[in-house]
């Protein structure tokens, strides 16, 4: 591969983090030496972005990511003008369906909020989830209060044994619809604008800076990755799941437990 990029951005869970969400210093270290280097460097994230304004520094590295796609693709943030730009929310009316739809099966329904997390369900994986993003865990039984505003998206946490059954019909029921329904983990089904979605916002980064989609590379894992790494040189992990693998230009020789994404850019950028 003739490395002629300019700018890596990288998902964070079970990518450039280990399957327990730890980080290696070898990550740390490899991210620093990327910088260095004189790559633009950023992070695409389900997250919302002020959980990943401070990453950097729960991290330990020194200086703040040059960009940050945030929220599956519903934000970006710039650090040469410190700008955070939104794209593509869902409606009140949007959220409202979506809920009453997953309403159906067995599950907990979840929502960033400005510094919390909202959920319905009280659960050990809501506090974790709080504590990991360090915010407030709001216990709210009311779904109202799920869709009195504008949102980047909406999770709903379930079974492993009802997941295959919720993909199928989610994919019938957003059919014509102006979003989209994906897994971004096991038991975890998460809805957006059909939009908004990390390579969506990749192009308007790479616009910004004038950059060519061919001179970006990208690095995943699994579905709500596929639009990112299709948007340019993309490249899955070797924990990554089927359908990434098979779009990726190329996939990692190990996995994130074994410093995958550390070992692939040591070999191919550094």
């Amino acid at each position: 591969m003739k490395n002629n990029f300019k700018v890596i951005v990288s998902d964070i869970d079970c990518t450039i983090t280990r399957t327990d969400h730890t980080i290696s210093k070898r990550t740390l270290d490899t991210i620093s030496k990327i910088k260095e280097a004189g790559y633009l460097f950023g992070l695409a994230s389900g997250r919302p972005i002020d959980d990943l304004l401070r990453r950097y520094e729960e991290w330990g590295l020194k200086d703040q990511f040059d960009f940050i796609i945030a929220w599956n693709g519903c934000q970006l943030y710039d650090n040469d003008t410190k700008e955070i730009y939104k794209y593509n929310y869902l409606t009140k009316d949007e959220l409202k369906e979506i809920i009453e739809f997953m309403s159906q099966f067995d599950i907990s329904v979840n929502i960033y909020k400005p510094n919390k997390y909202v959920t319905n369900k009280e659960s050990n994986r809501a506090w974790y989830s709080a504590f990991r993003n360090k915010r407030e865990l709001v216990i709210e039984e009311d779904l109202s209060k799920y869709y009195d505003e504008e949102s980047g998206g909406i999770m709903f946490r379930t079974t492993l044994e009802d997941m295959p059954r919720i993909e199928e019909v989610t994919k019938e029921f957003v059919k014509d619809k102006n979003y989209i329904g994906f897994k971004t983990q096991n038991d975890l089904m998460e809805f957006s604008n059909k939009d908004c979605s990390k390579g969506y916002v990749l192009k308007k980064y790479l616009e910004l800076k004038n950059i060519p989609a061919e001179q970006c590379l990208a690095i995943g894992d699994t579905s709500n990755d596929n639009d990112l790494l299709s948007t340019c040189y993309g490249v899955c992990m070797e924990n990554g799941s089927a359908d990434t693998k098979t779009l990726a230009k190329e996939i990692t020789e190990f996995g994130c437990d074994e410093d995958g994404f550390a070992d692939y850019m040591e070999k191919h950028l550094l």
